[in-house]
């Protein structure tokens, strides 16, 4: 639609633009030419009047012959006529203005000069300071057996003229935005009807990438959005099938580990408990089966993480902060370390409440196993001055080296600190990092004194 807007005030600027100038020439040229016909008129009407008055003749008796001529030109045309003699002294004068026998042919008057030395025809505009506007003057010499025996001037205001030709220009201008306006209608209405399928398949795509599973496109429309509505709705049902089939697999394979590692555990704990040497490795293969049930929740947290799912609502992360605490109160207490919480009023986020549960649990279990004896670990919910939210978990621990932060959400990965630590799977970063990107978040660790992982979500959406 700008495009179309544009190219039509392009076009009917080009053609407006020399139609207003050719209005304004020629109304001007009209205007000259009756102005100069005028006064050409009543310029032959007293030659003879002026000529007798030259021969020394006395115009007195003649003046009122002069003075009705005149009136009557004056009368009709609407403007000031004046009749000044070879002299230049003025004969008569329309609007009575002038002094009789008074010269007038002075040098602020050229145009006189002109038409009386000359015997030219002079026209001209120029501006009024006693009218406040600009006149178009015409001075036509009056012509007697040859000889120039006087002139006459005749002046008329150009405002009606100019209002005349700014109406003209409003009218061009009236028509020329109709003309925009109806191309600009047109123009929005095959838009429309190009665009919708577009939007159609847009918001089909979006809704897919929320995690609705069922969104397809329309494939109606031009040739062109179709094909492209069919080849996307392909590629939904790939995947459809891919992620139901990958969900069904996680059902599977948390039901078919859980299971024999359960009777594992059970027969681990009875050889244990009969005593002797063999109980004592019983116990170091229990330890070793529980990491291994760690190791498999976490594969299963992070497969669960990596799907797409559908869902979110409004959550406020302050909340979210707080229901925390209970959750993990006592197992710091048991380890030694305290759990602080710092919130700045609301904090509402576009996320599911799960996922924000998970993150925290995984960011204080790690911040409570990774910390020192007497540590405080602190979660916190804030929203900074851009509009960003954010949580984070920091406590006063060794903190991570430098050249292991960008690491530490890699799968696996566990550096200097995560090693002397203790046994663990190197997943929780790593599944924090797959639920933050679910919802548009951003993970960072950063060494404050200690340790601190850090949450960024953005505003949530607008609703319209």
């Amino acid at each position: 639609m700008l495009t179309a807007g544009y190219l039509l005030t392009l076009v009917v600027l080009a053609l407006e633009i020399p139609l207003a100038l050719n209005v304004d020439r020629r109304a001007t040229s009209e205007f000259q030419s009756g102005v100069l016909g005028n006064a050409a008129l009543a310029a032959a009407q007293v030659s003879d009047l002026v000529a007798a008055g030259r021969r020394g003749a006395a115009l007195t008796s003649g003046r009122g012959s002069l003075h009705r001529i005149i009136a009557r030109s004056a009368e009709t045309t609407g403007a000031r006529v004046i009749v000044i003699d070879r002299r230049g002294r003025v004969l008569t004068d329309s609007t009575g203005t002038a002094d009789l026998g008074a010269p007038y042919a002075t040098s602020q008057r050229p145009e006189l000069s002109v038409a009386l030395s000359g015997g030219r025809v002079d026209v001209r505009s120029r501006f009024s300071d006693s009218l406040g506007q600009e006149l178009q003057l015409v001075t036509v010499p009056v012509v007697d057996n040859g000889a120039v025996v006087g002139a006459v001037r005749v002046s008329e205001p150009l405002g009606q003229l100019r209002d005349r030709i700014h109406r003209s220009w409003l009218g061009l201008g009236i028509v020329g935005t109709a003309v925009v306006l109806t191309g600009l209608v047109l123009a929005w209405i095959l838009a429309t009807s190009l665009v919708r399928p577009v939007q159609r398949l847009r918001d089909a795509a979006v809704s897919l990438g929320r995690g609705n599973l069922a969104a397809r496109a329309d494939a109606r429309g031009p040739k062109e959005v179709a094909t492209l509505a069919r080849s996307f709705n392909t590629t939904a049902d790939a995947l459809s099938a891919n992620l139901t089939a990958q969900q069904e697999f996680l059902a599977n394979a948390s039901h078919q580990l859980r299971t024999p590692l359960t009777g594992i555990k059970l027969r681990l704990e009875a050889i244990r408990e009969e005593g002797g040497p063999a109980s004592l490795r019983a116990a170091k293969a229990e330890e070793e089966l529980q990491r291994l049930e760690d190791l498999v929740e976490d594969l299963l947290k992070l497969a669960t993480a990596s799907s797409v799912e559908a869902g979110g609502t409004s959550i406020d992360l302050a909340d979210a902060a707080r229901q925390a605490v209970p959750r993990w109160e006592e197992v710091a207490a048991s380890a030694g370390k305290r759990l602080s919480l710092a919130v700045n009023g609301p904090c509402v986020v576009h996320a599911d409440e799960a996922d924000l549960a998970n993150i925290l649990d995984n960011l204080v279990e790690n911040a409570i196993r990774y910390s020192e004896p007497s540590a405080t670990v602190t979660i916190a919910a804030k929203t900074t001055s851009d509009g960003s939210r954010y949580l984070s978990v920091s406590d006063t621990g060794p903190g991570i080296p430098p050249e292991e932060r960008g690491r530490v959400f890699e799968r696996f990965y566990r550096g200097r600190t995560g090693h002397s630590a203790g046994p663990g799977s190197g997943l929780g970063l790593a599944i924090v990092a797959h639920l933050a990107g679910r919802w548009r978040g951003e993970v960072r660790a950063k060494d404050e004194g200690g340790t601190r992982i850090e949450v960024t979500f953005p505003p949530p959406p607008t609703v319209s």
